[in-house]
């Protein structure tokens, strides 16, 4: 037997500990469906609290928070059922858990039964995962792993890691019980190709249970460095019905439509629901996937997407009044300042100039811009800061790309200030510096004292100050601390320099599904990258000072991503590239390398935080740890 049954799934953009503000938009959320005649409607994982609450997970005050927050929600829920997420504090543990609320009654909390514990994910430093089949109250509410009765339907829950267990994912032990419907509320973040996998996971949840599965994750840049994809799917029996489009500029999105879900017969174990009365006919909301999701450049419209969001995200949350970019005319900043013009592209396209206004209105001068052109030229803004060492043809890439995005462009020289340092020191330490002998003062004097006038220009119009080093130099440690790592966020800190210049191309080619290309960046793509610190003469070049990118970034994999120990990530750089180079020239690499990345450790640990978005990062606090101090992994190589 069948029972025609209207579901809703919704992804929501929160802030971790935003009681009010998440609350307001998961109400929306249920109003909106309740209006569609929406009776079961699927809310993200710890959409409630957030989900990025790290420690303060362990303070009793966001548990009490939370509960009193699902009591605040519990006038909305007449006649629909609602799955929210939230921390629950019990028996001297903290659970991941979705509650169930219906008929504006608390009826049941579901905990999640693995905890997602690798790459930026540290759930079991303050859950306890849920054991499989037990079930017991709290305070009167059932409390595990339960059913839901609904007219004769069954619903199970998964949560997001639950789905990625393989023949342990819960939905097995659920189908052999006997669900017409999976819900599963999910906090999971964006990295390249990732999404597939979702849309997979669901389809297949689908099919175990010979049902319905409803699959709701969270959106946007929700506590800084990771970026939620806002992906939503509802799949039957293995195939897709609906989704929502990825990487939304507004609060949320929902999908929603009629299913046929089969009957079970009720066990005196289920959580019976009654009925939310005879529905109102459901608005065929019925979503897909965005034109770009079928590009053949899928990385480069992701990643583009992703930064923007990212970006856009964490101005508005960080009450920032725009954006600073110390833009040397490089590959590095030359794409960030094309992302932040992206960003503001994407938000009126979605938004519209006027929601732009809205969502934006807490900047003093937000009123008096009138549309995109005037926004720009108070929102962006980019320094080139020469020196007898720059040359004319970045000068003019910085001031190209400035001019074509429309941002408010500035031209300092600081060879004063470089030569004042260099004065007081020569005076300190009695005798000249010199080119043959104090390279790396000279060349890192250079990039540090450009921290100060970009901070300056940061604080006198309110503005986040983007770092612009990127995971390839952070390997081997080649950026300036306090110069070109200075910044409140690092945008592109985990990506490769040569996806990044292959990314540069596509932009100003190809661009966003085809329409939206940056021209201004044609300039540096006909660069050659260099930090242009060494004197001009000496036509100083990144790859000549490192290593080509293709070996860094492949010795970088290797060793960290695939874990290979340091003889056999050379042997493998000997049988990739010995038609390129000898063997000589391969170990000299290799060596350089993991001496480089043992001596910069302290660099990493201080890097400005960086949006997360390949399937791997460096970031100390979020991905891969390695001791400050260490013997180093150079010495393992074999002669």
């Amino acid at each position: 037997m069948l029972q025609k049954v209207h579901v809703g799934v919704g992804v929501l953009n929160q802030i971790p500990l935003d009681w009010e503000g998440n609350f307001q938009r998961i109400c929306a959320h249920i109003e909106e469906a309740k209006l569609a005649g929406v009776e079961i409607l699927c809310l993200p994982e710890m959409c409630l609290t957030g989900y990025g609450c790290e420690d303060q997970f362990y303070a009793p005050f966001t548990h009490t928070k939370g509960l009193e927050y699902v009591a605040k929600l519990l006038p909305f829920t007449e006649n629909i059922l609602v799955f929210v997420g939230l921390p629950l504090a019990f028996a001297g543990n903290i659970y991941n858990v979705v509650a169930c609320l219906s008929h504006t009654q608390l009826v049941a909390y579901i905990p999640k039964q693995f905890l997602a514990v690798d790459g930026v994910h540290y759930e079991s430093r303050w859950f306890t995962p849920w054991p499989a089949g037990q079930r017991t109250f709290l305070h009167g509410i059932p409390l595990g792993d339960y059913r839901i009765a609904y007219k004769d339907c069954t619903i199970g829950v998964e949560i997001c890691q639950d789905a990625w267990e393989g023949d342990s994912r819960p939905a097995y032990a659920l189908a052999a019980r006997g669900v017409s419907l999976i819900c599963n509320p999910t906090a999971s973040h964006f990295s390249f190709g990732k999404s597939t996998i979702r849309k997979q996971l669901c389809l297949d949840g689908s099919l175990i249970i010979e049902g319905a599965y409803l699959f709701a994750n969270l959106l946007g840049n929700e506590s800084g460095r990771v970026i939620f994809d806002g992906d939503a799917y509802i799949a039957q029996e293995g195939k897709l019905v609906a989704e929502t489009k990825r990487f939304s500029f507004q609060d949320g999105q929902s999908v929603y439509t009629t299913l046929d879900l089969k009957t079970y017969v009720i066990d005196a174990d289920d959580v019976i629901i009654a009925p939310v009365g005879q529905p109102v006919a459901a608005i065929e909301k019925l979503g897909q996937a965005s034109t770009w999701e079928s590009s053949k450049a899928i990385k480069e419209e992701e990643f583009a997407h992703a930064i923007a969001l990212g970006l856009w995200d964490y101005v508005r949350k960080s009450y920032s009044n725009g954006f600073v970019i110390s833009l040397s005319g490089g590959a590095d900043s030359s794409a960030i300042a094309a992302l932040c013009y992206v960003a503001v592209c994407l938000a009126e396209e979605e938004l519209g100039f006027a929601g732009i206004k809205d969502r934006l209105s807490y900047i003093p001068w937000m009123q008096s811009v009138t549309n995109r052109a005037e926004f720009l030229a108070k929102f962006i803004h980019t320094l080139y800061q020469g020196t007898v060492n720059s040359s004319v043809d970045t000068r003019a890439s910085a001031a190209f790309l400035a001019s074509d995005i429309g941002a408010d462009h500035h031209e300092i020289d600081i060879d004063s200030i470089v030569a004042g340092y260099r004065s007081l020191v020569e005076g300190a330490i009695g005798r000249p510096l010199t080119w043959a002998k104090d390279d790396i003062t000279l060349q890192n004097v250079q990039a540090r004292v450009r921290a100060p006038s970009a901070w300056m220009l940061a604080n006198i119009t309110n503005s986040l100050l983007l770092a612009t080093s990127n995971r390839s130099e952070a390997s081997v440690g080649y950026a300036t601390m306090d110069g070109d790592t200075s910044g409140s966020i690092s945008p592109i800190a985990g990506i490769d320099k040569m996806y990044l210049r292959s990314w540069l191309l596509w932009m100003e080619k190809q661009g966003i599904d085809g329409k939206l290309r940056v021209a201004g960046l044609a300039h540096v793509n006909r660069l050659e990258p260099s930090a242009e610190l060494r004197p001009l003469e000496t036509k100083q070049v990144d790859e000549e000072d490192l290593m080509p990118y293709s070996i860094l970034n492949a010795i970088e994999r290797w060793a960290f991503y695939e874990r290979l120990s340091p003889a056999e990530t050379q042997a493998k750089l000997i049988e990739q590239f010995s038609s390129h180079f000898t063997h000589d020239q391969l170990h000299g690499f290799i060596q350089r390398f993991y001496t480089l990345w043992a001596r910069n450790q302290w660099k990493r640990e201080r890097y400005a935080p960086g949006f997360h978005v390949d399937d791997y990062s460096l970031d100390p606090k979020s991905w891969l740890r390695f001791p400050i101090l260490s013997a180093g992994l150079a010495k393992d190589l074999p002669q």
